[in-house]
């Protein structure tokens, strides 16, 4: 009987570890967007949510006295105080001077942390795209088809000891994950 109780909370603990949520985005009319495209899909995502972002950050950074563990992005690891200070300056600046414009990013080019264009923005997009796809506040396009996604699934995986999001097409393809971004991909040489 006891094995029989094990054996029932294991099956529970792995139903529960592989439970995906299908999630149906809004239909909102997106008056102003940042279109951001990644390998298999157009992210388009309100620029509101993106300003209200930076509002908060506006408060929370001072607050924190520019810490890094503000953010959960790996391009922010190894900065100090002064650097995320200088870098949010850098944003904002650009973010109130450009916000009115038409914004197009795209993970198929390269770009480097400290430039001094648009490309400063992508880390903030990449902090907040979960959030936003998890909400359903973002709508995809499928790059294969060019059509405009009705649903998607978000699972888990577990780095280390902690659980990021994975983001699907309902047919399995991955369209994003938060591991790629939050967390430092290590490789081991074998000798």
């Amino acid at each position: 009987m006891k094995n029989l109780f094990t054996l029932l909370a294991a099956m529970a603990f792995y139903l529960c570890g592989s439970a995906q949520t299908i999630i149906k985005p809004y239909e909102i009319e997106l008056k102003d967007s940042i279109f951001y495209q990644v390998q298999t899909a157009v992210f388009i995502i309100d620029k509101q949510d993106v300003e209200d972002y930076f509002k908060g950050l506006d408060t929370i950074l001072p607050q924190r006295k520019y810490s890094k563990d503000v953010f959960r992005n790996i391009q922010f690891l190894h900065l100090n105080p002064e650097e995320v200070q200088r870098h949010y300056k850098m944003v904002s600046k650009f973010w109130a001077a450009n916000k009115s414009n038409p914004m197009n990013y795209s993970t198929d080019r390269i770009t480097l942390f400290w430039n001094d264009n648009e490309t400063v923005l992508m880390p903030y997009l990449d902090e907040i795209l979960p959030d936003l796809l998890e909400g359903g506040k973002i709508q995809v396009v499928d790059r294969s088809t060019n059509k405009r996604v009705q649903k998607y699934e978000m699972n888990f995986e577990e780095v280390g000891v902690k659980s990021y999001k994975i983001f699907k097409f309902i047919k399995g393809r991955i369209m994003w994950r938060e591991s790629e971004v939050f967390v430092e991909q290590m490789s081991t040489v074998g000798n």
